[in-house]
């Protein structure tokens, strides 16, 4: 003989799992444009490098310390960039608030070139409205 079923609305636990929020398009699309800017942030880091040790090379040292200093710092911020977007593809809170803290640095930053300021602000907008989605 078999247990009862459960009365309506009661289930037993692990039975019923929340559904997973969706990505919203606009977070698909940010996540995508993080992600090539994180490639593109690699690719100058590593421009950048190689002609850092082109100067060394070429007797001057001073630029060459310069270039690989500022070419590892990009390369850094591109694989953060990287792994940025694909947190906020993945629907990560620790992307969604770093992507707010670049958002709110790069419109603080920006605060004497207003038209600068129009495309980090709807971003930050954006990210706010779409936070729910985040775990």
């Amino acid at each position: 003989m078999s247990a009862p079923p459960p009365p309506p609305g009661v289930y037993p636990p692990g039975y019923y799992q929340a559904p997973r929020p969706s990505r919203p398009i606009g977070v698909s699309i940010l996540a995508i444009l993080v992600v090539l800017g994180g490639v593109l942030f690699l690719l100058s880091g590593i421009a950048i490098l190689l002609f850092s040790a082109a100067f060394a090379l070429g007797g001057l040292g001073i630029f060459g310390l310069a270039g690989s200093i500022l070419g590892g710092i990009v390369l850094i911020f591109g694989i953060i960039w990287i792994a940025v977007g694909l947190g906020l593809w993945n629907l990560r809170g620790w992307a969604w608030w770093l992507a707010v803290i670049v958002m709110v640095l790069t419109i603080l930053g920006g605060i004497s070139a207003p038209a600068v300021i129009v495309v980090p602000l709807l971003i930050l907008i954006y990210l706010i409205l779409v936070r729910n989605h985040f775990r």
